[in-house]
C-alpha cells in the first residue's frame, strides 16, 4: 500500500514568507493510506495567524482547521473514526470543547483520547486535534 501526501492550498495555512507552515515545519497536514486518511494535529490560530482572545475562540478555530484539510482530502467530519484532542488547562475549557465538539462531530462517534499537556508549539496555544477518518475514495 502506498501513501499519498494530501498538501493544503487553502491560505488559512499560509506564512508571511508566502510558504505554509507544512512546508515551514516538514510535514504534510494528512496522509492517505489505503482507505484511511490520518490528519494532522490541527491548532486553534486566526485564519491571519493571530492568537485568538480566548479557548472557545481557539477550539473552533482548530475544528475548523480539520474539516478543511478533510474536506480537501476528500472526507467529512463524518469520516472521523479516532479523534485525538491535546489540551493545555484541560480542566479551564472542557465543558466547552465537549459543547463545541458537538457542533462539529455527529453520530456514530469515532473514539475520543484526551490528554493534557504542559504546552504546544506556540506560548498560549491550549488545543490541537488530530484524527484518523476511513474514507475509501
Amino acid at each position: 500500500m502506498k501513501k499519498q501526501a494530501i498538501n493544503s492550498t487553502n491560505p488559512i495555512f499560509a506564512t508571511p514568507d508566502g510558504s505554509t507552515i507544512f512546508k515551514k515545519f516538514g510535514y504534510s497536514p494528512a496522509v492517505r493510506a489505503g482507505d484511511f486518511l490520518y490528519v494532522a494535529g490541527q491548532i486553534g490560530l486566526n485564519p491571519d495567524g493571530s492568537m485568538p482572545a480566548n479557548d472557545e475562540g481557539q477550539i473552533v478555530n482548530a475544528f475548523d482547521r480539520l474539516k478543511i484539510v478533510m474536506e480537501e482530502a476528500g472526507a467529512s467530519l463524518d469520516d472521523i473514526v479516532e479523534l485525538v484532542s491535546y489540551h493545555v488547562g484541560l480542566q479551564n475549557h472542557l465543558g466547552k470543547f465537549v459543547e463545541i465538539k458537538g457542533r462539529y462531530i455527529r453520530e456514530p462517534y469515532p473514539t475520543w483520547t484526551i490528554l493534557e499537556i504542559a504546552g504546544l508549539a506556540r506560548p498560549g496555544l491550549v488545543i490541537e486535534i488530530k484524527a484518523v477518518a476511513y474514507a475509501p475514495k
